[in-house]
């Protein structure tokens, strides 16, 4: 089953950003941002880095340079109980400044083309319909909008101003923020209907409901067990029951046939009476399971 995302801009949303970062001791979590991360994932949202990381197309940085700053925000996160559940980024730039030739091309990953948003749908099996794009730029809101997201700009007071080029859902004043604005304005990840004054059965009563529907299935389901096994044994019984009437009364028949004295072959005879009363009583009492 799909979920929701909150695809985060990394620089500026989720740590600072002195420049070009491509050493791991650069790496500054934002205030509050542990925080929010963590609550969103509670929410049932998938939380996942969407950046544009072009330093590598201008030869400032490599790869397995940024892999190393990812992973030193990994850690950063995971210390204050946060957890991030994939980072995507684009190394290409098309112009004149990407001297890596390599790197040197358009691409529609790239903000504010939507390529790591959907990529990220496919590979994580995200819903974007009920996602979210969170960053500090015109490009990033621009993204999350191309890919059917909603949209929250975070306008740190140190970060670009987007200068009108851009409208976004919300605005926020940081990432805590714009956490705040996500669990307000949210319709529950898990689909199940709210509370609802038109009659719709909230989705607490909706989960009850569905555990007692089970409960009284397996509370069936081991009767009609027990059903089964006394309906064996009285069957079972029953048969033995007739079997020693009939035998019983085939010796009482052989009786008669003493010329001394036909007390025992009454005796037999009313002894498989006896069996065969048991034998209907046991057919009465299967009959009513």
């Amino acid at each position: 089953m799909s979920r929701p995302a909150v695809f985060l801009d990394r620089d500026n949303t989720l740590i600072d950003d002195p420049g070009f970062i491509d050493d791991p001791d650069q790496v500054r979590l934002l205030p509050g941002a542990a925080q929010a991360v963590r609550r969103l994932r509670a929410a049932g949202y998938a939380v996942v880095v969407a950046s544009n990381q072009s330093g590598v197309a201008r030869g400032l940085i490599t790869e397995e340079q940024l892999a190393a700053v990812h992973q030193r925000l990994r850690d950063l996160l995971r210390e204050e109980g946060a957890e991030l559940d994939a980072i995507y980024y684009c190394p290409f730039l098309d112009g004149p400044e990407a001297v890596v030739e390599t790197y040197r091309r358009a691409s529609e990953h790239r903000k504010p083309g939507c390529g790591m948003l959907i990529q990220a749908a496919r590979d994580l099996n995200l819903e974007l319909g009920r996602s979210w794009m969170i960053g500090d730029r015109a490009s990033d809101i621009e993204a999350g909008q191309r890919a059917g997201c909603r949209t929250i700009l975070v306008a740190l007071s140190h970060a670009p101003a987007d200068n009108g080029t851009c409208s976004p859902d919300y605005r926020a004043d940081s990432l805590r923020e714009a956490a705040n604005i996500v669990e307000k304005e949210s319709t529950p990840p898990t689909d199940q209907p709210t509370t609802s004054r038109s009659g719709t059965e909230p989705a607490a009563d909706a989960d009850v409901r569905s555990l007692l529907t089970e409960i009284r299935d397996l509370l069936d389901r081991q009767q009609r067990a027990r059903r089964q096994e006394d309906f064996s044994f009285l069957r079972l019984f029953g048969t033995l029951t007739q079997m020693l009437a009939v035998v019983t009364a085939i010796w009482g028949f052989v009786g008669m046939f003493d010329t001394q004295t036909m007390t025992p072959a009454i005796a037999r005879f009313a002894l498989a009476g006896f069996f065969q009363l048991v034998t209907l009583t046991t057919i009465a009492i299967e009959s009513r399971h």
